[in-house]
């Protein structure tokens, strides 16, 4: 019985960070192939799960000080039940490079930046707003906690994430602009 209850309390904090891996892997697929393949949704997820691997590892840095308190998977779960704005403008992003053309029409270009940049701020904002919430409400932090752990979160988490996306044209936007 102990075993069992292991493994459901391990998939507690699996589920969603591997939902959020899942999304990533379609959005790769749709926006690779323009339809979902194992053949590109796996390699997908496996590539982009430094994502939730970077959260976490960002979330247990913050949550550190709580180890003695409430289950880290749990928290885990309760943390990435947040990530609805982002795979929302992931699937905007599938639907936009799916159903239409941005390469090829105007129009359709316009629509795609439209959604890249302003749902990017928007998924951001809300994101953010949801976020607080959490530390408020799941890990009891008070108003000014909240804003240092949140933020706390954010920058470990993101300077992870973005130096992983911005690595292949990091060093070719750098020597250009030295020579």
């Amino acid at each position: 019985m102990l075993r069992y209850h292991n493994r459901m309390h391990a998939w507690l904090g699996l589920r969603r960070p591997l939902l959020v891996a899942f999304f990533i892997g379609c959005t790769v697929s749709f926006l690779t192939a323009g339809t979902l393949t194992l053949r590109l949704l796996l390699p997908g997820m496996i590539y982009w799960s430094f994502v939730p691997m970077a959260e976490i590892v960002a979330l247990a840095v913050v949550c550190w000080k709580d180890r003695e308190g409430a289950s880290f998977v749990g928290v885990i779960d309760s943390f990435f039940a947040g990530y609805r704005p982002w795979l929302l403008w992931l699937t905007g992003m599938c639907i936009i490079w799916t159903l239409m053309s941005p390469p090829a029409k105007p129009f359709d270009w316009t629509i795609s930046v439209v959604w890249l940049d302003g749902g990017v701020v928007v998924a951001l904002v809300w994101s953010l707003y949801i976020d607080f919430h959490f530390f408020r409400s799941v890990l009891k932090r008070s108003l000014s906690q909240a804003r240092r752990d949140l933020a706390i979160q954010r920058v470990i988490s993101w300077a992870l994430i973005l130096p992983v996306l911005g690595a292949p044209t990091i060093w070719s936007e750098t020597t250009g602009r030295i020579w």
